[in-house]
């Protein structure tokens, strides 16, 4: 949980992107409680292929980093 919240200061401070996507799979309910509890929001279920040809069943979830804050050109 620390590395995962860690991961968002960064993407908050670094990232050019206003949200995060995990896909844990359906079966693995320690990542999906780990995305509950960080404040993802569960999108529902999608599917992957891995290896190709094998569907793998995940869930999307969905964290809201926010607006990258605006940069003012200084000078």
């Amino acid at each position: 949980m620390a590395a995962l919240a860690e991961l968002l200061s960064y993407v908050r401070a670094h990232g050019s992107r206003d949200r995060v996507h995990a896909f844990p799979g359906t079966d693995h309910p320690a990542s999906n409680a780990v995305c509950r509890r960080a404040g993802f929001e569960c999108l529902g279920e999608v599917d992957f292929e891995y290896p190709p040809g094998v569907p793998h069943p995940n869930l999307d979830w969905r964290y809201r980093v926010g607006p990258r804050p605006a940069v003012t050109p200084s000078g």
